[in-house]
């Protein structure tokens, strides 16, 4: 059985980038209900029991109600624990992270710019991601449909 990631700050938390109301149906309309929704295709199909990194790894074998279910009690479990308030100074990267950044997208302003636009042209839902290609190792921004994820 899957279990929610309980919310580690309160709604209004990430205001003014993220309001209360946002957070609020997120966490409890979208994301409890793709848990719910989760538990109750893997107990049907009979899915032998694994962690959701072992089910999002192998998701091609399974039905799409475990699949976008999946998907999103993934992501947004990925997204909460990304997520921090934003306090009276900003946190820019730093360590491996900026290093990474900077050699690959020519700098933390460029990077914001080139992660802003892929979302702005993701239609509809989705995921925008920061990712290392297992074929080749380069670091890229790359944006997926839906519930999916690279």
């Amino acid at each position: 059985m899957y279990l929610p990631k309980k919310l580690p700050y309160s709604y209004s938390a990430l205001e003014p980038f993220i309001d209360e109301e946002t957070m609020f149906i997120h966490y409890n309309s979208h994301y409890l209900t793709y848990i719910k929704n989760l538990n109750e295709a893997v107990a049907k199909e009979k899915v032998q029991q694994m962690t959701i990194h072992q089910l999002i790894k192998t998701i091609d074998n399974y039905s799409s109600t475990i699949r976008n279910n999946a998907g999103g009690y993934y992501n947004h479990s990925l997204f909460w624990a990304m997520l921090k308030p934003p306090t009276s100074r900003t946190n820019p990267p730093y360590g491996l992270i900026k290093k990474v950044i900077d050699t690959n997208f020519n700098g933390y302003a460029n990077f914001q710019k080139l992660i802003l636009e892929a979302a702005k042209k993701r239609f509809g839902s989705g995921w925008v991601w920061l990712v290392i290609s297992k074929r080749n190792g380069k670091i890229m921004i790359t944006e997926t449909p839906y519930q999916d994820n690279p």
